[in-house]
């Protein structure tokens, strides 16, 4: 029973060349967007790279623009510019502010009533 002929394909039945898993099939990657095109995984790989691979990346036109700055800032060594494309990527540190208010329990107007009265039999 079952050869491929018999099989149909419809709803919660893909084509078996289409199924999970198979090769054509869903990418054997994780998430949604290909990780190696974002600028936060750029910046980690270029700082790994020798001085010589960065000045090759510099050189290179055809490289784009967002890599060939970053290759000139880290091997330049412009601290504050590398610093600023940093913190665009992983945004700003966090930043705790501790803060203290003062709260006043506000009585109903029974509860008050009552003191009121409480304090007058005394």
């Amino acid at each position: 029973m079952g050869t491929e002929e018999d099989y149909q394909v419809g709803y919660g039945k893909p084509p078996k060349n289409r199924q999970f898993g198979k090769s054509e099939g869903n990418p054997q990657r994780r998430g949604l967007w290909d990780i190696e095109s974002t600028p936060r995984f750029k910046l980690e790989q270029m700082m790994k790279l020798s001085e010589a691979k960065l000045g090759s990346i510099i050189k290179d036109k055809t490289a784009p623009q967002f890599e060939r700055k970053l290759a000139t800032c880290i091997n330049s060594g412009d601290w504050k510019t590398i610093k600023e494309m940093i913190s665009e990527v992983y945004g700003q540190p966090l930043q705790v502010v501790e803060s203290k208010t003062n709260m006043q329990v506000v009585l109903h107007d029974e509860a008050r009533n009552e003191a009121a009265f409480n304090k007058q039999d005394e």
